[in-house]
């Protein structure tokens, strides 16, 4: 039986994510492939190059606060507040250095979700189409309004979180059995139904991809529909779910080195609580 790994979304409280990881990674469980949407995608990154470590989220928990990450100026200059070109260049290549040959010969899968703009749909891509730039990683974590749009093969992209923020049924589509589901909201989480952005604003940035605007318009139902998928997936024991013990409190483009730490380590103390849960239903 395959086990795949779903792991959604959320921007900065994509840490507590990171945390889970960690501790996965300490008890030695990997899964066949990781299904990664936007932060998910990015901190599927060192689990998958046998990087991750306390010491190595540490250090890079030191540069979260640093403008080159994230910043006002960085949408003013580039288009773009993520600054994926320090990113994928300076830190991962000088001042933190990503371990790439261990990512592209490790036999974990990932693939990345990312949402098509002219279809308003979710499409996934394997390692096979990802390079040192990791534009597809890139792609499925720019948000919209705040990112440049990504053009791939024809096609123009953004974050993966707009169509398909948690594909737990794509993952058992995909040929597994069963997956374990890491979310970045606490059980009480539900999105409202309010519009997250307004739609003149929407309408005015993307007027030319239709199809994406009505995908826009439908994030809570699309949202709230998958965590419903995911409730029934894991009552049917196809699904096993690891999610904040507590709410994070916090927005996508928080920051501050101190709460996304504290984010990080919840996300280990969760980890490890689920390991014999997991272990149990990996059969391990």
């Amino acid at each position: 039986m395959s086990t795949g790994c779903v792991l959604e979304g959320g921007g900065m409280r994509g840490w507590y994510t990171s945390g889970v990881l960690t501790a996965l990674k300490e008890n030695g469980i990997f899964f066949p492939t990781v299904y990664g949407i936007s932060a998910g995608a990015f901190h599927a990154l060192p689990y998958i190059a046998g990087q991750i470590s306390r010491e190595y989220i540490r250090f890079l928990l030191h540069y979260a606060s640093d403008p080159r990450c994230i910043s006002k100026e960085n949408l003013s200059r580039t288009g773009s507040a993520f600054g994926f070109d320090f990113l994928f260049g300076e830190l991962f290549h000088h001042l933190l250095p990503f371990d790439y040959r261990a990512f592209f010969r490790s036999p974990v899968e990932l693939k990345v979700g990312v949402t098509d703009l002219k279809t308003g749909r979710a499409c996934f891509y394997g390692k096979t189409f990802l390079e040192e730039s990791f534009l597809l990683i890139r792609a499925s974590c720019s948000l919209p309004l705040v990112s440049n749009v990504i053009h791939f093969q024809g096609r123009d992209l953004l974050d993966g979180g707009c169509s398909n923020p948690i594909p737990a049924e794509y993952a058992l589509s995909d040929g597994n059995d069963r997956i374990v589901v890491v979310l970045t909201r606490d059980a009480s989480y539900r999105k409202s139904p309010e519009p997250e952005f307004p739609f003149s604003v929407l309408r005015e940035k993307y007027g030319n991809y239709p199809a994406f605007l009505r995908t826009m318009m439908r994030r809570s139902e699309i949202y709230n529909g998958e965590l419903d998928a995911c409730a029934r997936l894991e009552q049917e024991k196809r699904a096993l779910l690891v999610r904040p013990s507590t709410p994070i409190r916090f927005s996508r483009y928080e920051n501050d080195p101190r709460k996304l730490t504290a984010v990080y380590e919840m996300g280990i103390r969760d980890g490890k609580a689920k390991i014999p849960e997991i272990k149990a239903f990996l059969g391990i």
